[in-house]
């Protein structure tokens, strides 16, 4: 046994060692060959594509990768030390840090089971399959919008599968249609993650990165922007999912023995400070509405927007979390930092992109291949998005992704909030193979789901995706 585990770890390292020699190969080729670059924006094209690769490999972890390439710049001459390392002190990623905690603390809690369990106890919820499946997708689509999309899929399969094993008592729910419910669980919870800016981590790139262009989208705008393409997607899922499965009969369930105790004072702790966040979030956005009709209120909602951010919300409610025992130091561990790492050097390398003029240089290029028609480029851009990102880690790609289509955006004379928005969004939407996100690969592993199954489901809903995300971003944003 020692032999064989000590076989597969030389091979992981022959492995490794070999994919970053290719990746120094091929970023040296880049160096190398003649452009019409400014040396420092040259080195960074060839950092960009070492980088890249190493990150669609996937053989380091994302984070480590973005450190490594931050430390590269540094060492090529490319930019100073602080400038290299600038992207990890940008404040979304205190965002990031704040939200990771306080949908810990909810997962910790089992404040998500808490609410899954309450609405799938109700009666009305078992009335015929059309509300069921409807509950059980919104419940997924509605906790991934300030959740993990990864914690909800996982925390919800076993509760949809036990209560679809008492539907089919003589039979093996994996072998049937029913199945594919457990697989729109997945779907879901990545859709309802476009809808918040803390949903999932590309949104945050695209708020990063468009800050960097003075474009400033507030939490409430973001949701006013994005949730009706999102539950417009959600609901074409509901339909598609039950023309797949057909009838369950989930009149006959009985759910006496998975009903919820009431909340213990710690869940009301968490639940409090968590709706008192999002409150503070999208707070602002009201305050801005209203002082359309109430000017006095535009005072207010500029002292909003200077002291009480996104940002700084989150991380006061974080740190509530500690000060009333909620949280502890070793809870700190158990948040997502190979995120973190990732944004924070995705950041860093965007920054340099534009400060070396490689984002121009890029984007004039890209503009002399595409076409002039704005609609046409934000569905060419949103196309081969979602099919990169069936291969490549979604925050990976809106890192590489997003500062190029700024550039593109500033040839062509595009709305960059469009372009932006579609490339991001896209980033979310791959629904078709295991590897394509972590929601995806936990079903495929517990529903025992075949590869050919998920690729011909999730291609449909790829189609789907690419039609409502160009037509919404081109003529609603």
């Amino acid at each position: 046994m020692i032999e064989i585990y000590s076989s597969i770890k030389a091979m992981a390292v022959a492995k490794t060692f070999f994919l970053v020699l290719l990746a120094i190969i091929l970023s040296s080729f880049i160096y190398l060959i003649p452009m019409d670059l400014e040396p420092s924006a040259h080195k960074l094209l060839a950092l960009l594509t070492f980088t890249i690769l190493l990150w669609f490999s996937e053989i380091l972890p994302l984070g480590i990768v973005a450190l490594l390439a931050s430390a590269l710049a540094v060492v090529l001459g490319i930019a100073d030390k602080k400038t290299a390392f600038l992207g990890f002190a940008h404040p979304i990623v205190f965002l990031f840090l704040g939200s990771f905690l306080l949908a810990w603390a909810f997962s910790k809690y089992h404040l998500d089971r808490y609410i899954a369990v309450s609405i799938l106890s109700l009666d009305w919820v078992r009335k015929n399959d059309w509300i069921f499946i409807f509950a059980v997708l919104f419940i997924a689509w509605f906790l991934s919008m300030t959740l993990s999309n990864t914690a909800t899929t996982a925390m919800l399969l076993p509760i949809v599968a036990g209560l679809l094993a008492m539907v089919y008592r003589n039979e093996n729910v994996f072998q049937g249609r029913a199945k594919f419910l457990l697989l729109g669980i997945a779907y879901a919870s990545s859709i309802g993650g476009i809808a918040t800016p803390v949903g999932t981590p590309p949104n945050l790139i695209a708020l990063g990165f468009l800050d960097k262009e003075g474009i400033h989208i507030s939490f409430g705008e973001w949701i006013i922007k994005v949730l009706p393409i999102s539950f417009l997607t959600f609901l074409f899922l509901v339909f598609y999912i039950k023309k797949l499965i057909g009838s369950i009969n989930i009149e006959n369930l009985k759910l006496e023995g998975i009903r919820n105790n009431n909340l213990s004072p710690e869940q009301k702790k968490v639940l409090g400070i968590f709706l008192g966040v999002v409150f503070l979030w999208v707070f602002p956005s009201i305050v801005l509405v209203a002082s359309n009709f109430w000017p006095s209120l535009e005072g207010l909602y500029k002292f909003l927007k200077t002291h009480f951010s996104a940002e700084v919300v989150a991380v006061i409610g974080a740190i509530l979390l500690f000060f009333l025992k909620l949280l502890n130091v070793e809870d700190i561990k158990k948040i997502d930092w190979d995120t973190i790492l990732l944004f924070g050097g995705g950041l860093s390398l965007g920054h340099l992109m534009f400060k070396t003029g490689l984002v121009n240089y890029l984007g004039k290029k890209l503009a002399l291949i595409l076409p002039s028609n704005e609609f046409l480029v934000i569905l060419i851009i949103t196309t081969v998005v979602i099919f990169l990102t069936e291969v490549s880690s979604n925050t990976a790609t809106a890192n590489v992704f997003v500062p190029i289509v700024i550039g593109l955006a500033h040839a062509l004379g595009f709305n960059v909030v469009k372009i932006t928005m579609a490339t991001v969004l896209a980033c979310s939407y791959a629904f078709m193979l295991p590897m394509a996100t972590p929601p995806n690969a936990i079903v495929f592993g517990f529903a025992k789901i075949k590869i050919s199954e998920m690729a011909k489901i999730g291609l449909i809903l790829n189609l789907v995706g690419i039609v409502i995300i160009s037509l919404f971003v081109y003529f609603l944003l």
